[in-house]
């Protein structure tokens, strides 16, 4: 069952802060970064309940091939995104979100 996605509204912040990195690195890796981060919140809504929990209620889910991390709950009717951050941030940058 797909579900609405919210987000955060730091959201855009934690993406621009990552695709600024890799756009330094590489136009073509900044591209590919944008894409997996794509590709696994289409998985988190289709199946959201197949990734772990950090702390319940939220949940993470590893962008593949990059060392981020999406952290969301599932509410009644939509997931909320909370963050989308290095790996090895301190997670109380974002836990201030739930």
């Amino acid at each position: 069952m797909a579900h609405e996605l919210r987000f955060h509204r730091s959201i855009p912040d934690d993406l621009v802060e990552a695709i600024d990195y890799y756009e330094q690195i590489s136009p073509t890796l900044a591209d590919a970064f944008r894409a997996n981060v794509d590709r696994r919140l289409d998985d988190i809504v289709e199946t959201p309940e197949l990734f772990p929990f950090d702390l319940q209620p939220v949940r993470f889910a590893k962008i593949e091939k990059f060392p981020y991390l999406i952290f969301f709950t599932v509410k009644p009717g939509f997931i909320a995104i909370l963050a989308i951050v290095h790996g090895a941030s301190d997670p109380e940058k974002w836990r201030s979100r739930i």
